[in-house]
C-alpha cells in the first residue's frame, strides 16, 4: 500500500490542502479538521529562505500531518520567478523534513529531485498541469508511460476540461489505468465534479482550498469532506 507519511492512499479518498507560509501553524491546525495531507506550495511562499522552508515543514509535522512539498514552475502554474537552480535548492532544504514531493513530469529537475527524494525515503509524485485544455488521448497515454519510466510512485495529471467530453476522457484515463497509482483532476467549471467523484473512482488524492482557491474549479476542504463522506461511509 502506498502512503504519504502515516496516511495510506487507495482505500478511501484523501484530501490535500495547499498552504503557503502565512500563519502556517494556525492555518494548518485549522485546515486539518478536514484535510489529511498538507501540501506546502513553496513557490508561493513569501520567504524563499531555506531556513524558513525547513521551519514550515517542521511546523506541519509537529501538528502530526504528512507534508507534501512542491516548488511549482511558472509554466505549470507556479508563483514567483524562481530559477531552476533556486527551485532545486528549495527541494534540497525541504525534503529531509517532508513525506512526499511533487515535481513536474517535464521538468529538467525531475531526475535530481526524484534522486533526492529516494535518499530521504520520500514518496514521489510526477505531475503535469494544463490550464488551457485537456491533451488528446495519445498525449495523455504518453504522459503515463513517461511517468512510469521515471520511477515515481504516483503520476498526477490535472487538465482543464472545456467540455463534459474532456471530463469524461479524463475519467476514462483514470479507470483504465487506476492500478498505476494516479491522481487525475479535471479543472475548470466542467471539471468541478471531478474533485469529488474522481477520488471515488480511484484517484488517490483530491485537493481543496482553505481560504483561497489556487486552481480553477477547486472546492473548499470543508465542501470536499462533506461530499466525500456522503458517498464514502468509510472515510475517516
Amino acid at each position: 500500500m502506498i502512503a504519504i507519511g502515516n496516511v495510506e492512499l487507495g482505500m478511501v479518498p484523501r484530501i490535500a490542502v495547499p498552504l503557503t507560509d502565512g500563519d502556517i501553524a494556525q492555518r494548518a491546525a485549522a485546515a486539518l479538521q478536514w484535510a489529511d495531507i498538507v501540501e506546502l506550495r513553496v513557490d508561493l511562499f513569501r520567504s524563499h529562505a531555506a531556513a524558513d522552508v525547513t521551519a514550515a515543514c517542521r511546523t506541519v509535522r509537529q501538528l502530526g500531518a504528512p507534508v507534501l512539498v512542491t516548488v511549482r514552475s511558472p509554466d505549470q502554474g507556479g508563483g514567483g520567478d524562481l530559477s531552476d537552480q533556486r527551485r532545486l535548492a528549495l527541494y534540497e532544504a525541504a525534503l529531509p523534513f517532508a513525506d512526499a514531493c511533487d515535481i513536474e513530469l517535464q521538468s529538467p529537475l525531475r531526475e535530481a529531485v526524484l534522486a533526492l527524494a529516494d535518499q530521504h525515503g520520500v514518496t514521489t509524485i510526477v505531475s503535469h498541469h494544463d490550464f488551457a485544455a485537456t491533451p488528446d488521448d495519445d498525449a495523455l497515454a504518453a504522459m503515463l508511460r513517461d511517468a512510469a519510466a521515471s520511477g515515481a510512485h504516483i503520476a498526477k495529471i490535472a487538465a482543464t476540461a472545456n467540455s463534459s467530453s474532456d471530463r469524461n476522457r479524463l475519467l476514462d484515463l483514470l479507470r483504465e489505468h487506476r492500478d498505476q497509482n494516479l491522481i487525475v483532476i479535471a479543472m475548470g467549471p466542467h471539471g468541478a465534479a471531478s474533485r469529488v467523484f474522481f477520488p471515488l473512482c480511484g484517484s488517490l488524492i483530491t485537493y481543496g482550498y482553505f481560504g483561497e482557491s489556487v486552481a480553477p474549479g477547486q472546492l473548499s476542504i470543508q465542501e470536499l469532506r462533506s461530499e466525500l463522506s456522503r458517498y464514502c461511509p468509510d472515510l475517516s
